[in-house]
């Protein structure tokens, strides 16, 4: 893949700003000014993206009550009903009570945060959110017709 062309701008801003931003870059270990302006602008344009209700690509990161077999079962059924948006789960055993799952999902932003809330806000969740990416992923071949065994 071929680097990205670079380019370089100048701005000024009131004193005060600059070292709020030099502090944010020394907590959120930034390797520069320009990491960290160009990582609030992509965020920005996400933002943007967001509103216009575009196709994104998403991660749902949820943890949960293993010991409530309601909710695997609720998990499951909401992953088979959003089939179209839903690409991929991975599931962590954290410990004895604990499971940390995440959800690979694609699809218009308001779609991806409605499905989300559903799952967030089913019993024996413990935490949940959703990570949105000014990304789309190319198709799948398995989910084309193509190739399907008669």
């Amino acid at each position: 893949m071929a680097k990205q062309k670079l380019a370089r701008i100048s701005i000024t801003l009131p004193e005060s700003t600059l070292q709020a931003l030099d502090q944010k870059i020394v907590e959120q270990h930034y390797e520069s000014r320009s990491q960290a302006i160009l990582d609030m602008i992509n965020r920005y344009l996400i933002d943007d993206l967001v509103a216009h209700d575009e196709v994104m690509v998403g991660t749902l990161t949820l943890v949960y009550d293993v010991s409530l077999k309601p909710l695997r079962s609720q998990l499951v059924d909401l992953q088979q009903q959003y089939l179209e948006q839903v690409i991929s789960s991975l599931h962590i055993q954290l410990d004895d009570e604990k499971v940390l799952q995440v959800i690979l999902m694609q699809g218009v932003s308001s779609d991806l945060k409605e499905i989300s809330e559903q799952f967030i806000a089913l019993k024996g969740m413990l935490k949940g959110h959703l990570e949105l990416m000014d990304a789309v992923m190319p198709p799948i071949p398995q989910n084309t017709n193509k190739g399907v065994l008669s």
